[in-house]
Formats: structure tokens, C-alpha cells, sequence
């Protein structure tokens, strides 16, 4: 992560660090019961996880933030994932969560890898990841904008940016496969002639792509799992 990342990183509000995602916790099985949250922040999500008696344990590089998940979680690692070694045993864990990480990092492909071994065979990535091809990204690019702001799909602390093909490529390159996967829909009826408009134009040119389905999406849930499941 680059030091202007860090510097603008630490001007974000504290509740960056306190979000929970509920389509996070309605996607943890019950037979998952032990957990590593990567970017753990303050451990809200971790301490809503444990009150089904799950083993939680948190990374989070900001250290405030750490030693308040401290007092949520089983065991904090407060440090960078990209450049620690981790203690974990092998395939320890049920689940591993990336809830909206990877964009932040420089080698989002290199961390997939370098957590694999300590997932269980018959486990399970579980990530959300922004979709920067909506509908509003799409628009901006058109009229000649590619503006950063302090939260959302331009979020000037994202370092990698994501399309659902790109994200079936990501977990591939990996070692995984994507098990299931959820889109979470933003849309607007101020888009709907504009959408309308473009897709008539893709199907002119004879470009195949459900441009309504992916200018839509948000931000996809991925549930991912390794090849040799």
C-alpha cells in the first residue's frame, strides 16, 4: 500500500471501521466455526459471528482499530497482509472473509494464494468486491471522468478495480472457483434511457454482454472455493 493510501486511510471517518455487511453474516454456514476476518477493523463483524460459539480470529493493519477488535475477537494480528508472515496452522479455517479488502491491495492475487493453505479443503472464501463497471462508473468514463471520492465504487484508497469477469479471474488465477455468487444491486430509474440506449448500442456492434445485468451490480458477494474441493 502506497504512503499517500496510508495517510488518506487514517483521515477516514471511524465508522469505516465499524461497518458490519449483513449480506456477509446471512452467507456464514452454521457448520463453519472457525473464521479469519482480513480486515477485521474494530471486530463488529466478528463479535455478531461469535454469537453462534465460532473461534474468530482478525488481521487489521491499522492498529486503533486492532486493539479495539482486541476486546471482540479469539486472536488480532494487527500488521499488513501483503508482508507478514502468518502463524495460522495448516487448513485451519472453515472461512476466510475479505469483506470489501481486495481492491485495497497491491497483489489482491498474490493474498489469495498466500491464505490458501490455511483453509480447510472443504472451505470457503467469502469476499465482497465493488463492480466498477455500474452503471455510474460507465457514465463517468463516457464523459471523460475518472474522479476518486472519500467512499463508494471511486474510493481513493482502492488500488485495483473489478468486473465480474475480472473477479472469475482473480479466484481462477488463484486456485479457486467461485461456488456462489450474489450481486447486490444499485439502480436508479434516471438510468433506465440511458442503459436502454447503450445496450441497444452493444447489440448494433454484435458485442455479447448482459450490459443491464452487470451495469446494475453494485458489488458482488463471491463465495469461492478451492479447486480441490
Amino acid at each position: 500500500m502506497s504512503s499517500d493510501s496510508l495517510s488518506y486511510y487514517h483521515q477516514k471517518k471511524d465508522q469505516y471501521y465499524h461497518g458490519v455487511n449483513p449480506v456477509i453474516v446471512s452467507r456464514i454456514r452454521e457448520e463453519w466455526t472457525s473464521i479469519l476476518d482480513i480486515g477485521c477493523g474494530t471486530g463488529k463483524l466478528g463479535k455478531v459471528l461469535k454469537q453462534k460459539d465460532r473461534t474468530i480470529y482478525g488481521i487489521e493493519s491499522f492498529e486503533n482499530a486492532a486493539k479495539q477488535a482486541e476486546q471482540e475477537l479469539d486472536h488480532v494480528l494487527c500488521g499488513n497482509i501483503e508482508q507478514m508472515a502468518l502463524p495460522y496452522q495448516h487448513e485451519q479455517f472453515d472461512c476466510i472473509i475479505f469483506g470489501d479488502v481486495l481492491e485495497h491491495l497491491l497483489d489482491p492475487w498474490a493474498v489469495l494464494k498466500k491464505v490458501k493453505p490455511f483453509l480447510k479443503k472443504e472451505g470457503a472464501i467469502l469476499s465482497s468486491i465493488p463492480n466498477i463497471g455500474h452503471i455510474s462508473t460507465v457514465l463517468e468514463l463516457l464523459a471523460g471522468r475518472f474522479s476518486y471520492t472519500d467512499a463508494g465504487l471511486m474510493d481513493q484508497t482502492h488500488l485495483r478495480f473489478f468486473t465480474l469477469h475480472e473477479i472469475h479471474a482473480l479466484f481462477h488465477s488463484a486456485g479457486f472457483r467461485i461456488r456462489d455468487l450474489e450481486a447486490i444491486r444499485v439502480q436508479h430509474p434516471s438510468y433506465a434511457s440511458v442503459m436502454n440506449d447503450l445496450h441497444e448500442l452493444l447489440v448494433k456492434h454484435g458485442i455479447r454482454f448482459d450490459f443491464n445485468e452487470a451495469a446494475t451490480a453494485y458489488q458482488y458477494v463471491v463465495e469461492a472455493v478451492p479447486f480441490n474441493e
